[in-house]
């Protein structure tokens, strides 16, 4: 692994590392990736005639096939691949990534730059791998990256066969040096457990387990075993560490804590320099402390060896800050241990009140909701309200849209034609009957594009609605045609639901957003 300093340009990063392409170059946010393929793109062309001749064939073969595939959102793409450059998010369509991936393996991509889903799944090795940055944000804050993060990405240089030796490029911030490019192997963090207590989980575990078997999953489930065995070793150490503490204490002698003592002399004159130091200095009680301590310290000092109680002191102190910090830990582990049962009886009680269940016994609401892996409550309420069946069905495909979808921060799309006040009284009804918001995940923000698209607009159209980049857009509505085979399968002997379930997503699943397992 190599560290390159004075925050180089990708240009310079390039440059510095040529004979060692092509590389994986991972960037932290789709915008990122875009611009440091532009930038390179000014500067570097690695294609040979020849090779140009291979990706024109290759891209106007996959246009042949799907028509408009660039768009006019995408022409960078296309310019940037004739020059060995390519980027590879989420964003991106399917059919765009797939073309991207072929070129790759077909070695006539020198610099991918790609996010870090590039790294998960699929194996694209790479001659060397270039990290923009060691921090990410992960929706709530910059951090630095996990070691297995990192080593996830990194672990993609060196082709089996092609490279002797794999090499990985760091590109380190000089704002936040102590935070990159610093991972060890041998401290890569474990995966953990994950148990999400769903009306689904209750409603599943009612139907198909007994008492004992639903006490067993909640009380020994993976991420319990791993929150034990994690407070077992916690509480061992802070054991180790009492008894270092206490082997430490041997060597103070009863005098501490008194004038004569110099370590209590040396916490005096400390707190003796603040208060001087202190706006407060003036008040009255201020002053009162500083006479206390100046008296304190008149008085003579016990004549011993205090340094070896100083550096003992300064252990002490380091042991407990570490203890605090295990006792800490210990208390997040206990309170996330108990989580699981009370979570349980908590949506087992919801599910009562709102009358999906009786006891152990699902009721009509119950049993449709237990074919529903999505916000469970709220899409039976949309069928059991008669809003989905009452509405017509573009209208319906655009409600379904919008289930569990969270817009981001700058995303706008066409409003629809129609009102969807009829969602938002059910949801405040949901809400106001104590059903908690993450249950009740809504927006109406992709509406327009799910009803323009159920009744026929084309994915080119659909774009021109809103600034949603096109990987986002299928998604919305692969997501869609999901929820709707769901409903499908939970309608059971409502053949109308499940007719019309049937219906709208046929009418979904067509041209691009039909393209699955490219």
């Amino acid at each position: 692994m190599a560290a390159i300093f004075s925050s180089p340009t990708c240009v310079e990063v390039i440059e510095a590392i040529q004979d060692h392409l092509p590389a994986l170059y991972f960037a932290f946010s789709r915008g990122r990736t875009e611009l440091l393929a532009e930038e390179l793109g000014r500067e570097w062309d690695f294609l040979t005639p020849g090779e140009k001749r291979s990706v024109r064939w290759m891209i106007q073969e996959a246009e042949e096939n799907n028509p408009g595939l660039f768009g006019p959102r995408r022409q960078n793409l296309r310019r940037l691949l004739l020059q060995g450059i390519g980027y590879h998010h989420a964003g991106l369509s399917p059919l765009l990534k797939d073309l991207v991936e072929r070129l790759y393996e077909s070695r006539l991509v020198y610099v991918l730059f790609c996010t870090e889903t590039f790294a998960v799944g699929v194996n694209f090795p790479a001659a060397s791998t270039v990290f923009d940055a060691c921090r990410k944000w992960d929706g709530q804050e910059f951090r630095p990256l996990l070691n297995r993060e990192f080593f996830q990405m990194a672990g993609r240089a060196g082709r089996r066969g092609y490279d002797p030796v794999g090499r990985v490029f760091v590109r380190i911030d000089e704002r936040f040096p102590e935070q990159t490019g610093f991972y060890r192997e041998d401290e890569v963090e474990p995966v953990r457990g994950r148990l999400t207590i769903s009306p689904n989980t209750v409603l599943s575990l009612l139907h198909w387990k007994t008492d004992a078997e639903i006490r067993r999953l909640l009380e020994k489930n993976l991420s319990v075993y791993q929150s034990n065995k994690e407070s077992r070793q916690l509480r061992q150490e802070v054991q180790r560490l009492e008894e270092k503490a206490a082997e430490l204490a041997r060597c103070f002698c009863s005098d501490r804590g008194q004038p004569c003592c110099e370590l209590y002399r040396v916490k005096l004159r400390k707190e003796l320099n603040q208060l001087k130091k202190s706006k407060h200095r003036n008040r009255a009680d201020s002053k009162l402390r500083l006479q206390e301590i100046q008296i304190l310290l008149q008085k003579g000092r016990k004549k011993c060896r205090y340094k070896v109680c100083l550096d003992a002191a300064k252990k002490a102190r380091r042991l407990e800050e570490r203890i605090h910090l295990l006792h800490k830990r210990l208390k997040q582990l206990e309170k996330h241990s108990r989580d699981y049962v009370r979570e349980f009886e908590n949506v087992w009680s919801l599910l009562e009140k709102l009358g999906y269940v009786q006891g152990r016994e699902l009721l009509p609401r119950g049993k449709f909701a237990l074919y529903v892996h999505v916000q469970e409550i709220l899409v039976t309420e949309l069928v059991f309200s008669g809003i989905i069946l009452e509405s017509p069905p573009a209208e319906a495909t655009a409600i379904l849209a919008g289930v569990d979808y969270q817009p981001g921060r700058d995303e706008q799309v066409t409003p629809p034609p129609f009102s969807l006040d009829r969602v938002e009284e059910l949801r405040r009804f949901l809400l106001q009957s104590g059903v908690p918001e993450y249950f009740c995940v809504w927006s109406p923000l992709p509406a327009a594009l799910a009803a323009a698209w159920y009744e026929g607009a084309s994915f080119e159209q659909l774009l021109g609605m809103t600034n949603l980049q096109e990987g986002d857009i299928f998604s919305i509505l692969r997501r869609e045609i999901d929820l709707l085979r769901q409903i499908e399968r939970a309608a059971g002997e409502d053949r109308a639901l499940a007719r019309l379930a049937r219906e709208l997503r046929r009418r979904l699943d067509r041209d691009e957003v039909a393209v699955v397992g490219v």
